[in-house]
């Protein structure tokens, strides 16, 4: 399904392949990255990799600031999978990540809230989950501000592959 949503600064659509520049911006920076859960891009060659691998994605949109038309982020729904080992159909994982240089303007909560109507009203998932670091207090804070819970938290084992011994958050949003 392709979305595309309009708000007061944002434009959320698909990302093409001439979004590299912007997104290389993006994927670029080690805090950004390390915040959202990924490698972050050593070269442009990284960044179109990345790109190619976001594309491939159904429900990841670039969000695009619509006074300069540039991408400035992203956000979408990743796959959640069951205890079964199968793709839930009424459950997903919300994942973004931001320009450094744009973070403290509310651009993240604008576009997720347009992003969580969408899909709530259009009755595609039932069921949001949200997971950070427990050191991102901004991205607690857009949590809270779409509407989100806490569940739990746990800790990485110090030998895991992503973020070795860091406290996870885990925070959910149910359709009302």
């Amino acid at each position: 399904m392709t979305l595309e949503l309009t708000t007061a600064r944002l434009k959320l659509r698909p990302f093409v392949e001439s979004d590299l520049n912007d997104y290389f911006e993006i994927v670029k920076n080690q805090q950004s990255a390390k915040a959202a859960g990924f490698q972050y891009a050593r070269n442009l060659e990284d960044a179109h990799y990345l790109l190619k691998q976001t594309m491939r994605q159904g429900f990841v949109l670039a969000v695009v600031e619509r006074t300069t038309a540039r991408v400035i982020g992203s956000i979408g729904f990743y796959d959640r999978i069951t205890s079964e080992g199968d793709v839930s159909d009424q459950e997903c994982d919300l994942g973004y990540v931001l320009n450094e240089a744009y973070w403290g303007h509310g651009y993240m909560t604008e576009a997720g809230q347009a992003l969580i109507h969408a899909v709530f009203d259009r009755q595609l998932f039932s069921v949001i989950w949200a997971s950070f670091l427990k050191t991102n207090a901004q991205s607690q804070r857009v949590l809270v501000k779409l509407g989100f819970h806490y569940v739990d938290e746990f800790q990485h084992p110090q030998n895991a592959l992503y973020q070795p011994g860091q406290t996870e958050v885990i925070y959910q949003l149910v359709r009302a």
